[in-house]
C-alpha cells in the first residue's frame, strides 16, 4: 500500500506529480498522506515541486502558492488562454513638473514606448506584493504603482521636464531601479531615462508629495541616443553614430562619465543601432557586417575587448530570390539563469533572415537552435523570455506576437548543455532523452494585437488615432514583472497593451477566488456584458494562427478568433460544448472540413 511507505518515499513519489492538484488530491486519500504532504511536510514538498517542475524561476519562499501560481501560467501557456487588455491612466493621474509644455513640432509618427516593470513581495502571502510598471509615453514618463492584498492601494504619476518639446525629446531608453540600495521608500520610484537628443539622467520620483529630484546626470559628449540597456550596476548608451558608452550606476558623483567605450571606427561608418548587455560584464553589437555581424565584447575597468564574433556566414541563412544577405540583428534577450553557465553565455538573437537564433558562448558552433515563422515575413522587433521554457518575439509590423517553445528543439538544451572543455574545442550535446518535453501537444502559435486603439492610451498631447481600423504596426517592446510573473507588457505605437496568461477555466471555476487574488488579474469575473469600449478592464477579442512546422511546406496556418470574455451563461454553456480539448475555451472551435476536402486516413 502505498500509505504504508517511508514518508520519504511518498515525498519523493508526489513530485513526479505534474500538477499541484495532483499533490493535493493525493494527500487527500487517507490520514497519513495529508499529514505526510500537507502537513509536517508541506513547505519542503511544494518548494522540492517548485525546483523541479519549474527550473530556474525565482520566486519568494511562499511555496505553495508559488506552485500554485506557476502551475497556473504553465496550463495557460499551453492552452494558450491568454487575456489582454489596454493599460490606460486614468484622469486622475497625479502630474509632475510642466503640465502642457509647448509643441514645436508636428510629429506624423506615434511614440514608441521604453517599458520597464518590476515587482516584490512584502507580506506573508502570495497577493501582498508591489507592482511597478512605467514607459515613455513621447516627451513624459507614465508610472503606476500598485501594492496588491490586504493593503491595496494604486497610485498613477505622469512625470515631464520639458518646457518646449519636439520629437528630440522622446523618451528611447527607460529603466527602474527597484533595489532596495536606492531607496526604501516605496513612495519613492528611482528610474534612469534617456532622451533621442542626448540627455541620460537618474531621477527620483515621489509618488505621494508629486515631486522629483535628479540624483545623476551621464555624459553623453553631445551625441544623438538611440537606446539604452541596463544589467546589474552597468549602463549601456548606444547612439546613432555606433557607438556605445559604458558607465557604472552606482557613484558618489553628480555628473558620471564613461568608464569605457564599444565600437570602431567602422562601426560608425555602418552605423550599427542595436545594442545589449547580456550581463554587466558582457555586451553583444551588432555591427551590420557581413563577417562579424555579432560581436561580443567583454566589459571591465580597463574598457571592452571583443571576446567572440558571428558572422552571417557561420550561419544557416539560405539564399532567397530578389534579396540580398542580411547581416542585421535586430533583437536580443539573454537567458541568464544558475543552468546556464556565466551570465550572458546563452542568448536569442533575432537576425535579418526573419529567424531567431539561440546562441551558446560555451559551445563552438555560431548557434545551437533556430525559431522562425514562415507566415510573416517581417523583422523581429523585440524578444522577451518568459518563463524558462518559452519566448515571445514582437514582429515588425501587422501587430504579430510569436509565441514560441524552447523545449522544441531535438538535439539541444541550453539547461542541459556542458561548458567544453578548452583544448578539446568540443560541444557535449544532450541524448533527446534529456530534453525538457512539452506537457501538451505542440501549439506554434502567433497572435495578433491588431485591435482597435482607444482614444487615449498614455496621456500624450500629440498622440493621435488612426482613422479606419484596427492597430497594424510593431510590437516594439515588451517587459514582464518578475520571472514568476503571468503578465506581459508589450508597447505598440502610442500604448501599451497588457496579456495576462490565464486559463478561462482557472478565473472562472471553483478556485476562481484564489486567482483572482493572488495573481491580480483585476477581473470582475460576475460582469455578464462587455466592459465600456476604452475602460481600463476591457477585455480584447483577439486572433490568431497555428503556424506550420517550419519544414512543411504544404500546411496553411489555421486562423483562431477569441470569444467574448463576458457572455451570458447559455453562451457560456455553449463555448464549454464546442471547446477543443487542449485549447482554452475562449478560442473559438475551427470549423470541420467540407465535403469537398481531401482527408487521409
Amino acid at each position: 500500500m502505498l500509505s504504508d511507505l517511508p514518508s520519504e518515499i511518498v515525498v519523493h513519489i508526489a513530485l513526479y506529480l505534474p500538477t499541484v492538484s495532483g499533490v493535493t488530491s493525493l494527500a487527500q486519500t487517507c490520514q497519513r498522506l495529508y499529514k505526510i504532504i500537507l502537513k509536517t511536510e508541506e513547505s519542503s514538498i511544494f518548494r522540492a515541486f517548485v525546483q523541479n517542475k519549474f527550473p530556474c524561476i525565482e520566486t519568494p519562499p511562499l511555496w505553495k502558492d508559488a506552485a500554485g501560481a506557476l502551475t497556473s501560467r504553465s496550463r495557460a501557456l499551453d492552452k494558450l488562454g491568454i487575456i489582454g487588455r489596454f493599460v490606460i491612466p486614468p484622469n486622475a493621474t497625479t502630474r509632475i513638473g510642466f503640465q502642457e509644455p509647448t509643441r514645436r513640432d508636428n510629429p506624423t509618427l506615434g511614440y514608441r514606448p521604453a517599458i520597464d516593470s518590476y515587482e516584490v513581495w512584502n507580506g506573508e502571502r502570495w497577493a501582498d506584493r508591489r507592482q511597478v510598471l512605467a514607459w515613455g509615453a513621447g516627451h513624459q514618463i507614465v508610472l503606476r504603482s500598485k501594492q496588491s492584498g490586504t493593503q491595496s492601494k494604486e497610485q498613477w504619476i505622469s512625470f515631464n521636464d520639458v518646457e518646449e518639446a519636439t520629437s528630440f525629446d522622446d523618451i528611447c531608453g527607460l529603466h527602474l531601479l527597484g533595489d532596495e540600495k536606492w531607496s526604501q521608500d516605496p513612495g519613492v520610484e528611482h528610474l534612469v531615462f534617456g532622451r533621442m537628443r542626448g540627455e541620460i539622467a537618474h531621477v527620483a520620483l515621489s509618488l505621494d508629495t508629486a515631486t522629483h529630484e535628479y540624483k545623476q546626470r551621464f555624459n553623453t559628449k553631445g551625441l544623438s541616443l538611440e537606446q539604452t540597456d541596463l544589467s546589474g550596476d552597468t549602463l549601456a548608451a548606444h547612439f546613432d553614430n555606433g557607438t556605445v558608452a559604458l558607465y557604472r550606476l552606482i557613484s558618489d558623483k553628480n555628473e558620471i562619465e564613461p568608464f569605457a567605450w564599444a565600437g570602431s571606427e567602422l562601426d560608425r561608418l555602418i552605423k550599427s543601432r542595436y545594442s545589449k548587455l547580456l550581463s554587466p560584464s558582457k555586451l553583444a553589437i551588432a555591427t551590420g557586417r557581413l563577417e562579424n555581424s555579432l560581436s561580443i565584447n567583454t566589459i571591465s575597468e580597463d574598457g571592452a575587448c571583443i571576446y567572440r564574433e558571428i558572422g552571417v556566414d557561420s550561419l544557416d541563412i539560405e539564399d532567397q530570390i530578389g534579396r540580398s544577405v542580411n547581416a542585421a540583428v535586430t533583437a536580443i534577450a539573454p537567458l541568464n539563469t544558475s543552468y546556464t553557465g556565466s551570465p550572458g553565455d546563452v542568448f536569442l538573437a533575432a537576425w535579418g533572415d526573419r529567424t531567431i537564433r539561440l546562441h551558446d558562448l560555451r559551445s563552438p558552433h555560431s548557434n545551437e537552435s533556430t525559431y522562425s515563422d514562415t507566415t510573416d515575413t517581417n523583422l523581429i522587433y523585440s524578444v522577451q523570455p518568459f518563463g524558462h521554457d518559452r519566448f515571445l518575439a514582437g514582429a515588425g509590423g501587422n501587430a504579430v506576437l510569436k509565441i514560441f517553445d524552447l523545449r522544441m528543439s531535438k538535439t539541444y538544451s541550453y539547461l542541459d548543455a556542458q561548458v567544453p572543455p578548452v583544448q578539446t574545442k568540443t560541444h557535449t550535446s544532450p541524448t533527446t532523452s534529456q530534453i525538457p518535453k512539452p506537457h501538451g501537444p505542440r501549439k506554434d502559435f502567433s497572435l495578433f494585437l491588431s485591435t482597435q486603439l482607444p482614444s487615449a492610451t498614455g496621456g500624450n498631447p500629440r498622440a493621435r488615432r488612426r482613422a479606419g481600423g484596427p492597430y497594424r504596426g510593431p510590437i516594439y517592446t515588451m517587459s514582464t514583472p518578475s520571472p514568476s510573473s503571468s503578465t506581459v507588457y508589450t508597447g505598440i505605437v502610442d500604448g501599451v497593451v497588457r496579456l495576462d496568461f490565464a486559463s478561462t477555466d482557472d478565473m472562472t471555476g471553483p478556485s476562481r477566488e484564489w486567482f483572482d487574488l493572488n495573481l491580480g488579474l483585476d477581473l470582475n469575473i460576475e460582469k455578464t456584458r462587455p466592459s465600456v469600449p476604452g475602460s481600463t478592464d476591457n477585455v480584447l477579442k483577439l486572433a490568431g494562427y497555428e503556424r506550420p512546422d517550419p519544414d512543411d511546406f504544404t500546411t496553411t496556418s489555421k486562423l483562431r478568433n477569441q470569444l467574448e470574455f463576458w457572455f451570458p451563461e447559455d453562451n457560456l454553456k455553449h463555448a464549454n460544448n464546442v471547446a477543443e480539448p487542449g485549447w482554452d475555451r475562449r478560442w473559438e472551435a475551427l470549423e470541420r472540413s467540407g465535403a469537398w476536402r481531401r482527408r487521409d486516413g
